[in-house]
């Protein structure tokens, strides 16, 4: 299991390395557990105790959190890390789809003997397939056969946890209920903006290594914005933006200049001497507020038209005019 986190002291920003004293073996560089927080650790603590069972595991918190990566993490700290690790991706599969990948004759819930299953959004599988996993879940822990403990475990992603009991949701809300003792709620960049400025030393080094463009590093006033921004899509959007900067910006400094509009005008209280693009900043701010829609209701562009207050043909334009300009919306949802 992760019985230690290696925070290496760089200047100015150290980096986080995760490594399990069993049979030596280290898990890569993960985004989701650099930082300095108390959030942080309490995540690894969560890993450590989690990594020696083999009970279903609910991540709950919004997207771009990399829960995916907590699960891979959790999956290398466990008895089971040379076995298989599964990742179903739920949110493209229509229900037939989905009953056949996880439930058929030959699907991955029965296949796989050993291992980690993770399914990234628990409130979009269809109420067929929350009663099927339910049932297996019974199974597992009432009715175990020799080797349980070397059983796959199951591992859920879900935006929220505060879920009615109604009876449309009733499967999800017993789920739920049942994860409660291994569940973590994950906090959003907002609420822990001490990691941001480790984060984007992290992921500036990364990108700029993939990118070639050698050695890249952001100043002060740029770091201070990126701390300050409210990051709607947390460590996702962070990276979109860094890459975006890193790709148009020559080394070795990121300044304000490469700053998306939205992030270096997000807490505007005064017109800067050199002025400000407009159109630009209208444009960011417009495209800002339909990606927020959309995710609010789940690409449903008839909807989000209503909460905006437009025709659907006109959201429809606007959608494809950003993406006539290489700025294409809802490309995550």
């Amino acid at each position: 299991m992760i019985s230690e986190a290696i925070a290496e002291s760089t200047i100015p920003y150290p980096r986080l390395r995760i490594h399990s004293t069993n049979n030596n073996y280290r898990v890569p560089q993960f985004e989701c557990f650099i930082g300095v927080s108390e959030h942080i650790n309490e995540l690894k603590d969560f890993i450590n105790e989690q990594a020696t069972g083999n009970e279903p595991v609910l991540l709950v918190g919004e997207r771009g959190l990399r829960q995916e990566q907590i699960a891979r993490a959790l999956h290398q700290s466990s008895e089971n890390r040379l076995e298989p690790f599964l990742a179903i991706d739920v949110r493209g599969l229509d229900i037939d789809a989905l009953n056949r990948l996880l439930f058929g004759r030959r699907g991955v819930v029965q296949a796989l003997k050993r291992g980690t299953l993770y399914i990234n959004d628990l409130m979009r599988l269809p109420a067929i397939l929350l009663q099927r996993f339910a049932i297996h879940i019974e199974e597992q822990r009432w009715r175990p056969q020799p080797g349980f403990s070397s059983k796959h475990r199951l591992i859920f992603a879900t935006e929220t946890a505060e879920i009615e009991r109604t009876a449309e949701n009733r499967l999800a809300y017993v789920l739920v209920e049942q994860f409660r003792s291994s569940s973590f709620f994950l906090k959003p960049l907002r609420e822990r903006s001490e990691d941001i400025p480790y984060l984007v030393e992290h992921l500036t080094k990364r990108i700029a290594k993939r990118l070639g463009k050698g050695e890249h590093g952001v100043t002060p006033d740029v770091m201070l914005k990126l701390t300050e921004y409210s990051w709607e899509r947390n460590i996702d959007e962070i990276e979109s933006v860094l890459e975006s900067m890193i790709s148009s910006a020559p080394p070795p400094s990121i300044d304000e200049t490469s700053l998306p509009a939205r992030v270096r005008h997000a807490r505007l209280q005064t017109i800067p001497p050199e002025g400000i693009d407009l159109p630009r900043l209208v444009d960011d701010f417009e495209q800002s507020l339909i990606e927020t829609t959309l995710r609010q209701t789940k690409g449903n562009q008839t909807l989000a038209a209503q909460l905006l207050h437009l025709r659907v043909q006109t959201l429809n334009m606007k959608i494809k005019r950003f993406s006539n300009r290489g700025n294409p919306i809802g490309a995550g949802l």
